[in-house]
């Protein structure tokens, strides 16, 4: 196995690992069940909707969010970030992922890009 690979599959891991400790809620049904809707089906967020996520977890203090941002993930609220989600875990503000500390962003993309092609 390419090293590359190997290490692309320790950041999907962890990734993995940080979004189920945190509770990241991704199912579409359950966020609009919350009365929160997402702009994809990922439960993904873009920054103009991010006032419905701090006006929710306003009214509801056992949820937090998540911001993604340059290829880290962050448990806490970050302005300006790329896109946001739900959770309702550990709210840590503290805990983060990066997932370009073992590879470069294009060695990320292009390794990932490699894996899934097969499964498409």
């Amino acid at each position: 196995m390419d090293p590359r690979q190997k290490m692309f599959r320790e950041a999907s891991r962890e990734l993995q690992q940080f979004f189920k400790r945190v509770g990241q809620i991704w199912i579409f049904e359950e966020l609009m069940f919350l009365g929160v809707e997402p702009e994809r089906l990922t439960g993904r967020f873009r920054s103009k909707s991010v006032h419905l996520l701090q006006d929710f977890c306003a009214k509801e203090p056992g949820y937090h969010i998540i911001s993604c941002q340059d290829y880290k993930i962050y448990n806490r609220y970050l302005a300006k970030a790329n896109g946001y989600y739900l959770a309702d875990g550990d709210n840590d503000p503290n805990l983060m992922v990066d997932l370009l500390s073992r590879l470069t962003a294009d060695e990320f993309l292009q390794v990932g890009q490699a894996m899934l092609a097969p499964v498409v």
